[in-house]
């Protein structure tokens, strides 16, 4: 997952430069729709086994995706990258107070701490004298719930059926509801005026920023607690202002640098229950038993 929190990170600062070419909900709509053809393609022989119970929910999840992302690239129109990215990342406090509010039981102690340092470092990263709280940030704040909401569908859905294709369904979900958001709200753009390199842009965008990263994230989160999860992605936030502070965006200082070191702190925590989870659990004993029910 953090190979998965990198991608993401650089995310932000492609996104907001691929807005001085493309509108915003067509961006999205191309994304996702060219996400899915190559997703449907890669792995066409796995949705046959999907029931349709499967799809319905996987297109519940599709449907909060586009929504997230809707509050992502239009706060981005009022928001610097590594404003965004700090903002999205006080999701990795939501998703325990979420967990305990959907499944009625707290996180493991270390896991909510973990969450607690790494918001620290987020606000040691994002505050600043007289900072001012726009409508971008409004909907970055949204935007952040929209990802503690994912997270917790994600780990609840993916253990209930194929990952893989769970990834497919979501995606040609949300692709469905932003290309018709885009004909409702956009006028439709002018393709051929937009230049080769925001094309190069935009696959960029859909291969590392889409395809692979949502699948790991919904492979990977098969085999890991939710606020673990939110944990780990949340080094999407450092990720991205450094990648913003390579293209120019923004600029790299002390206080940056400290606060990155504490949600390294917290990542570092949260891997370390994980560590001592898997040395010290021990499988039950298992009595073997010979054919006519004696102990071995």
């Amino acid at each position: 997952m953090f190979v998965a929190a990198v991608f993401w990170g650089s995310g932000f600062g492609a996104t907001n430069w691929l807005l001085g070419f493309m509108s915003p909900l067509w961006l999205l709509a191309l994304r996702f729709v060219a996400s899915t053809a190559l997703l449907a393609a890669a792995f066409k022989s796995r949705l046959s086994r999907l029931e349709r119970k499967d799809v319905f929910l996987g297109c519940l999840l599709g449907g909060l995706l586009a929504a997230t992302f809707v509050a992502h690239i239009i706060g981005l129109l009022f928001t610097t990258p590594g404003k965004q990215s700090f903002i999205a990342g006080s999701n990795v406090v939501m998703v325990p107070f979420l967990y305990a509010f959907f499944y009625r039981k707290m996180p493991s102690l270390i896991a909510t701490a973990a969450a607690v340092v790494t918001t620290a470092g987020l606000l040691v990263m994002a505050f600043t004298p007289g900072m001012t709280f726009n409508f971008g940030d409004a909907l970055s704040l949204l935007l952040a719930l929209g990802i503690a909401l994912h997270v917790l569908a994600v780990g609840n859905l993916s253990r209930r059926m194929d990952p893989v294709a769970l990834t497919v369904v979501q995606m040609a979900a949300a692709g469905f509801v932003l290309t018709v958001s885009a004909f409702i709200f956009e006028p439709f753009p002018f393709l051929a005026e937009v230049p080769a390199k925001a094309w190069g842009g935009l696959l960029y965008v859909v291969l590392f920023v889409t395809v692979i990263p949502f699948l790991i994230q919904t492979v990977a989160q098969r085999y890991s607690p939710e606020t673990h999860a939110a944990i780990l992605l949340s080094l999407e936030s450092p990720s991205g202002y450094v990648f913003a502070v390579l293209i120019g965006q923004e600029i790299l200082n002390a206080q940056i640098v400290i606060g990155g070191l504490i949600i390294l702190a917290g990542v570092f925590l949260a891997e370390t229950e994980t560590f001592m989870r898997k040395k010290f659990h021990r499988p039950p004993k298992t009595t073997l038993l010979h054919d006519n029910g004696d102990r071995l």
